[in-house]
């Protein structure tokens, strides 16, 4: 399956270049965060990453078929509109009982179409359950927006870890806002 989507989404339908896969190698347990600006985001990373748990929108699950095929390949819900308890603690189990496992986590929450509003969207989960777990976040930078057979630059950051003393929600945000700059900054360092 991996072969098959690197084929048809990372060579055929876009031209899909990584920087700083290094940066996969240094740690055997994190989580992986992205901009989202695209439904094909996910199928730019899952190629590139052994053992990678993802985490989706609950409403891609409610074709009974589709939701078993997509949890067959570890993908699982997250419902947006709530905090989802029952998401956090399949993620906090996941990475608990796997010694080598990557969590892919969209820190925007969802697809953010709009320029006004980049950078400006973000949910708490990737920093808390960071924070909580003391693993290491990747920051990754995807380009915006590609079109159909043009260039896509995939930018993985340098690994870091989040404070595991956070005191309150103000924290917590500001760590979530400083995870998504740390994202956007990756746009003009291919080379980092």
């Amino acid at each position: 399956m991996k072969n098959f989507i690197k084929f048809l989404f990372c060579k055929l339908l876009f031209r899909v270049k990584y920087y700083n896969l290094e940066n996969l190698e240094k740690y055997n347990k994190f989580l992986i965060c992205p901009n989202h600006s695209t439904i094909f985001d996910p199928f730019f990373i899952y190629p590139m990453i052994d053992n990678l748990f993802i985490m989706a929108k609950s409403e891609i699950f409610k074709n009974k078929l589709f939701s078993k095929i997509l949890r067959h390949y570890n993908v699982f819900p997250v419902d947006r509109k709530t905090v989802d308890v029952n998401s956090l603690l399949k993620s906090f189990s996941i990475l608990k009982q796997n010694n080598n496992c990557k969590l892919l986590i969209f820190p925007e929450g969802g697809v953010i179409k709009n320029k006004d509003d980049i950078g400006k969207k973000y949910h708490n989960g990737p920093t808390f359950i960071s924070s909580k777990l003391h693993i290491p976040i990747v920051p990754v930078f995807i380009t915006r927006r590609p079109r159909f057979f043009s260039k896509v630059e995939i930018v993985f950051g340098t690994p870091y870890f989040v404070d595991n003393n956070l005191k309150n929600k103000t924290e917590l945000k500001q760590q979530s806002k400083n995870l998504i700059d740390k994202i956007y900054n990756l746009k003009d360092k291919p080379s980092d």
